[in-house]
């Protein structure tokens, strides 16, 4: 039976009426994650941990044309600029979840500056040899009943979006919620939507956080 993991990643456009799904993702970090600062005893330097250039390529792109394609090409644009950044480097190694603790939830025992570290390799589970690289299979779809913003399988490279959430989403969002995906392509899993600490939910809510303030600064270079 094939395993497939949902991803209902940030609520950026959730229908307002929908309380019940709102309370199911609803968490104290939606945006902005924890994390440990320099005068914390647990804070790690970022000059610390190593990594080389992550390069954001659109693999394979299905159902994308005119402006939701143009959308998709901002959104990788803001994807490549974040995760390169220092800033990233800094969020994701001192993140802190709910508990004050410097580690996500599923991490597979690993600590934050390995997760990191194996995020920045680019070495996708079914693509491992393409390293330095978020390689992205992309179909658009539409459900307009469906609560699913995007979703992938661990047997395929391709990632669903939905298009009910897309049409109005930033490119900050979209980038976001490409980031998630993206992790479950690296092997990393959240036990439920409501599993926010994990390295999905968290490194989204990160990227999306970092690409919404780049946007309005006007700072994005194409």
């Amino acid at each position: 039976m094939k395993k497939w993991i949902f991803s209902v990643a940030l609520l950026f456009t959730l229908d307002i009426q929908d309380l019940k799904f709102q309370k199911m993702i609803s968490h104290p970090h939606e945006v902005v994650p924890g994390r440990f600062s320099p005068s914390e005893a647990q804070y790690l330097t970022p000059e610390a941990v190593h990594a080389g250039y992550l390069s954001v390529k659109g693999m394979k792109i299905d159902g994308f044309s005119g402006e939701s394609l143009k959308k998709l090409n901002t959104a990788f644009t803001l994807l490549e600029k974040v995760v390169n950044s220092n800033e990233f480097k800094d969020r994701v190694i001192n993140f802190k979840n709910q508990s004050g603790l410097r580690e996500f939830a599923s991490n597979k025992g690993l600590t934050n500056e390995e997760i990191y570290q194996t995020f920045m390799e680019g070495r996708e589970i079914l693509q491992s040899n393409t390293p330095g690289e978020m390689n992205y299979y992309l179909k658009l779809y539409y459900n307009p009943f469906s609560r699913v913003i995007g979703y992938t399988s661990g047997e395929t490279n391709l990632i669903h979006i939905n298009w009910r959430f897309f049409k109005n989403y930033q490119p900050s969002n979209v980038a976001a919620n490409l980031a998630h995906e993206w992790v479950h392509k690296l092997g990393f899993d959240h036990a439920s939507a409501k599993e926010h600490d994990s390295a999905p939910y968290a490194i989204g809510y990160i990227v999306g956080d970092m690409a919404e303030r780049i946007l309005k600064s006007n700072q994005l270079i194409h």
